[in-house]
Parts: C-alpha cells; sequence; structure tokens
C-alpha cells in the first residue's frame, strides 16, 4: 500500500514537471535562446534545464530544490518564476507533519502554569469569603477618659476575668424600703453597696441616670461629689458633696448618715 501511494504521488509530481517545463521550453524557443546561454544567465547546469523541459524526474534533485531551480529559470526568460514555482507541489511522499502541529506540542508547560495559577486563584478567593462569613463580629469598645484610667484598671481587676465593669443592674423591688435615684452632671467614679454587697464600681458619664435599692443600708462612694445629683426615696434631689470632693454617704430605711473624707 504504501508503495502505491509512492509511485501514485510521483505520476502526479511528473505531470506538474512536465506541464512547466513544456511551457518553459516554448518560451526559451520563442525568445530564441539556447539552454547554454540561460545555463550562463542562471548559474544551472543545462542537463539540469533540460531535464526540467522534458520532465525528467530521476535526473533532478529534491523537489524543493526543482522549485528554486523554476523560479530561476522563469525570471531568466522573463515571466514570472514565483508564479511558475508555486505550481509544482511537493509530493505527499515528502511532507511530513511538524511536531509543533501535533495536539501534544499544542500543550505546552506555559498553558499547564496559566491553568494552575488561575486554579489557585480561585481557590484562595473561595476561602477568603468562606473566612469572612465564618469570622465572629468584633465590638470594639470606646476608650475610657485617660484621667481615670487609674480608676478604671481598678475597676477592671475588681470584675471576675478583668472584663469592663457591668452596667447597673435593674431595680431590684420597686417598694423597696430605701430608694436613692442618682444623676451625674459630670464624669464621676462611684462605687454603689447595697446590703453589704458591691453592686457597681466604675465610672459614669454626665447624663446617666440610676436607681438604686437596699432593704437595710445603701452606701454610696463618688469620686466627684458635686456631680452626683441623689434622690432618697422620692425626696428632693441635691449634690451628695462639692465638686472634687471625695464623699461617701449611707443610706438606712429611717435616715441618711454621711461620712466625708
Amino acid at each position: 500500500m504504501k508503495t502505491k501511494e509512492l509511485v501514485d504521488s510521483n505520476a502526479v509530481y511528473r505531470e506538474q514537471l512536465l506541464e512547466l517545463g513544456t511551457l518553459l521550453q516554448a518560451a526559451r524557443q520563442q525568445q530564441g535562446q539556447t539552454l547554454e546561454t540561460l545555463a550562463e544567465k542562471t548559474l544551472i547546469r543545462p542537463s539540469l534545464l533540460a531535464a526540467i523541459e522534458q520532465g525528467d524526474l530521476d535526473a533532478l534533485p529534491e523537489p524543493v530544490y526543482i522549485r528554486g531551480l523554476i523560479r530561476r529559470y522563469g525570471d531568466a526568460l522573463q515571466l514570472d518564476g514565483e508564479t511558475l514555482a508555486s505550481q509544482f507541489f511537493t509530493p505527499p511522499r515528502i511532507q511530513r507533519r511538524s511536531w509543533k502541529e501535533t495536539p501534544a506540542a499544542q500543550l505546552r508547560p506555559l498553558h499547564l502554569y496559566g491553568a494552575y495559577f488561575m486554579l489557585m486563584v480561585a481557590a484562595i478567593s473561595g476561602l477568603s469569603y468562606l473566612l469572612r462569613q465564618t469570622a465572629p463580629e468584633v465590638t470594639v469598645l470606646p476608650p475610657l477618659d485617660p484621667l481615670n484610667s487609674s480608676e478604671t484598671r481598678s475597676s477592671e481587676s475588681s470584675s471576675p476575668g478583668g472584663a469592663p465593669a457591668v452596667p447597673a443592674p435593674q431595680p431590684e423591688e420597686p417598694q423597696a424600703p430605701i430608694q436613692v435615684r442618682m444623676t451625674l452632671t459630670a464624669q464621676s467614679w462611684l462605687r454603689i453597696t447595697s446590703d453589704g454587697t458591691t453592686k457597681f464600681e466604675g465610672i459614669l458619664q454626665p447624663g446617666d441616670t440610676r436607681m438604686w435599692t437596699a432593704d437595710q443600708a445603701l452606701t454610696i462612694r463618688a469620686g466627684n461629689a458635686g456631680a452626683v445629683m441623689v434622690s432618697y426615696n422620692d425626696s428632693q434631689t441635691e449634690a451628695l458633696g462639692q465638686p472634687g470632693m471625695v464623699r461617701e454617704i449611707t443610706y438606712s430605711p429611717g435616715e441618711a448618715v454621711s461620712l466625708a473624707w
């Protein structure tokens, strides 16, 4: 089967060469030129020029060189040598498929690197999105007044686990024997003790309002007594002391006993 294909391709090759050779021979004879004259112009041996005109495949070199000979021969006769040479096709037996045209050659390492890079980008993007979805929310607490940082650290150290002081609890009993309503006009550190138990220790800000109750005794210690306005059992509101003054006062069911410091 392979021998048959070789014979058929050579036959097609000879036919093309003979047609081109006949055309070149007719042009040469019409111009009155000999093979020797054209040999000097083209630097091609007269025997090779004669083989082209006669379509003698066996007397010529490889087809790729034959095309070059045809081009030079046509140009010497003032014909379009390039067009004539393009009409001469290389037979299938010498046409070899380049390895670069095979499917395996198309998949170069560069393509693999590009695909790997895109895969890594997609994986990182997916992981980042998943972490954002599962990350816990972080609450940022406002900073305390630097002037009272020492008092704040003392308040935090007294709390379990070093956590900031918890806000004031809800009123225990609306009808408790001791009820003290407190409103701050300026920042002050406070410690509230109800029936021997510390209910609050920390810093309150201007405008903060608290209600404290007790059954036996309620003690309030303030670092800025003038900023703490108190009302005992719905009595008239008055300041706990002078501004900037540290004062401690204890309320009992019958009367209030104060101790100034």
